[in-house]
């Protein structure tokens, strides 16, 4: 007799990892002296490092240039994505914003803010980095927010846009998931076409839910199909990666009040079943948010999961899904499996809890017939910080 399980314990759902980065390129320089007349910028062009890329400044959408005229551009990155630009001190005010450009296809872009908030963060100095301005490192997550927040659709961020944008991550996800998939998993060809012709263009057409390339599928379908999981896992790495030395440990309770495990269902000398645990938990767990961008995080074990924050309200909302997959197979029978955790509630980051509840799902499938078993749980979550 043959069966096929699945158990999903609350926050244990298989979640992410890998990461992948491209090699090569010329030193990064800055694009003139700098003197005390100009502020260094220093940053990183990353979705993994991007090597070769130019990153150029553009003020209220216009290329910004010095006094002699030329364009205020790097040289190419480094082997590490590192960039260099000048910027003058008496550059004339607008909205800051940088692309970074790698032959045709590879185009990202980071709302950096305006001359003002430049020079304060270069302090008594002549040099900023991404440790004090953030947005000088341009990835392809600031490309998905750049072009959500760009509601005029002009290919640019304006100051008006940037303090209106109130960060998503669900919405950023997808659009990065399928930037990332053109530059480090060769996906250009089936992403790319059309009006989107290069990554910049891409993330635009995915914040919009427009069919991608000769994919026929939106972004969130695209990022949704199991065969896209490793892309999806790299993107998640690649934010915990960035997020790293933020988290902080709570300790995470469950109260399971609702659940339904049908009976086993037997046929041709093979059983098909689901499990899920009806169990009340308390666990330690790392949380980490990014309010800036309206990112959560909850990391058990080295398992991630990633979802949406709302800083002004506390509102958590987060799904990791198990896509439809085969779990085992034998000289008759192939079985799938496949399930989702949700979790919603407040977080109130100051005094450290979290307040919410949870549903997750367990299902199973076989090669024989329809037959399709799907075990639930549902309960209430607390978490203190520890």
């Amino acid at each position: 007799m043959h069966k096929a399980a699945i158990a999903i314990l609350p926050l244990f759902l298989a979640a992410c990892g890998g990461s992948s980065s491209n090699g090569g390129g010329s030193n990064a320089s800055d694009s003139g002296a700098t003197g005390n007349n100009a502020i260094a910028l220093s940053g990183l062009v990353s979705d993994g490092p991007i090597a070769g890329a130019q990153v150029c400044l553009f003020s209220d959408g216009v290329q910004a240039r010095n006094a002699a005229g030329a364009a205020l551009c790097s040289t190419e990155t480094d082997a590490q994505g590192n960039y260099t630009i000048a910027i003058p001190k008496d550059l004339a005010p607008g909205f800051l914003t940088l692309v970074a450009s790698k032959g045709s296809t590879i185009r990202i872009a980071s709302a950096l803010g305006t001359l003002a908030q430049v020079t304060q963060a270069a302090g008594s100095g002549a040099t900023v980095t991404s440790s004090s301005l953030p947005a000088a490192r341009i990835t392809h997550f600031t490309t998905a927010e750049f072009v959500l927040a760009d509601t005029n659709n002009d290919g640019t961020v304006s100051r008006a846009e940037f303090d209106s944008y109130v960060p998503d991550y669900s919405k950023v996800r997808p659009a990065a998931v399928v930037v990332k998939a053109v530059i480090d998993f060769d996906q250009g060809d089936s992403l790319l076409g059309g009006q989107a012709s290069n990554t910049l263009l891409l993330a635009a057409a995915a914040v919009k839910g427009q069919a991608l390339g000769t994919t026929g599928k939106t972004a969130v379908e695209w990022a949704g199909d199991a065969a896209n999981v490793t892309i999806v896992t790299a993107v998640d790495q690649d934010l915990a990666n960035e997020m790293a030395g933020t988290f902080a440990n709570y300790q995470l309770s469950t109260n399971v009040t609702s659940y339904r495990i049908p009976s086993a269902v037997s046929a041709n000398n093979a059983s098909i079943s689901c499990e899920i645990n009806t169990g009340n938990e308390s666990v330690i767990v790392q949380i980490a948010i990014d309010a800036s961008r309206g990112i959560f995080v909850l990391k058990h074990d080295g398992i991630q999961t990633v979802g949406s924050y709302n800083p002004n309200t506390g509102a958590v909302s987060l799904t990791n899904l198990d896509p439809l997959a085969v779990s085992m197979t034998t000289s008759q029978l192939t079985y799938y499996t496949e399930g989702y955790f949700r979790l919603n509630g407040i977080l109130d980051a100051s005094a450290g809890k979290f307040t919410g509840t949870y549903a997750e799902l367990s299902a199973n499938t076989w090669s024989l017939d329809a037959t399709r078993q799907e075990c639930t749980a549902a309960g209430s979550v607390t978490a203190a910080r520890l």
